[in-house]
């Protein structure tokens, strides 16, 4: 679990210019502890206590717990910081896409739809 964290995380600092995170050896393995505490055991346990409204939301609630971790990280213990990012555009498969800035707290959603749709797929090939 601490390795499919530290890859999820590796990978959404590279595609996501809003998301930064320390490579420091120290603040990247507290990093990396608290995505794998955040995602296995404190939004399992959500799951369960919270079940009625995961119910009703189809699991938002749950999500919701997630992407305040990251916000915990970004503001408060200032582990990775999660900033505007500017989408620049281009043309892919012949669709011209538009510059979009995303907002601060779009990102962190954005990241944390990332961050647990990675560890998702890791754990699907184990």
């Amino acid at each position: 679990m601490f390795i499919f964290s530290a890859i999820a995380l590796y990978l959404t600092s590279l595609w996501n210019n809003g998301f930064t995170i320390s490579y420091e050896p120290n603040i990247f393995f507290r990093s990396v502890i608290f995505i794998a505490v955040a995602y296995y055991l404190v939004v399992p346990i959500s799951k369960v206590v919270l079940l009625p409204l995961n119910i009703l939301t189809f699991g938002l609630v749950s999500f919701g717990i997630f992407t305040l971790f990251l916000y915990v990280m970004n503001f408060h213990l200032s582990y990775i910081e999660i900033g505007d990012w500017v989408f620049k555009g281009g043309t892919y498969f012949g669709i011209y896409l538009n510059n979009v800035v995303i907002s601060e707290s779009g990102n962190l959603i954005l990241s944390a739809l990332f961050i647990s749709a990675i560890i998702k797929l890791l754990e699907s090939f184990t």
